[in-house]
């Protein structure tokens, strides 16, 4: 029986789950094109300073986050 709900899509051979949701972490740093947004979204110099603290708040949250995930050895990971 197959381990996937359905045969529409599979990951490649060389990926497993865990790398995936590694990238997928690491793709959050890309939020901070949010500070490009945010800055002509407020007139007002404490909101864009909030949004900045909180967009770069989360960018690295996603950065450290990924990097854990992808730093666990594949013999750990059930791949």
């Amino acid at each position: 029986m197959s381990v996937y709900k359905s045969d529409v899509a599979k990951l490649p051979h060389a990926v497993g789950w865990t790398s995936l949701l590694g990238y997928a972490w690491l793709a959050g740093i890309g939020f901070t094109m949010s500070l490009f947004i945010a800055m002509p979204a407020f007139d007002e110099t404490a909101p864009v300073d909030a949004a900045k603290l909180g967009i770069l708040a989360g960018s690295l949250a996603a950065g450290v986050a990924g990097a854990i995930v992808l730093r666990i050895p594949s013999s750990f990971r059930n791949e």
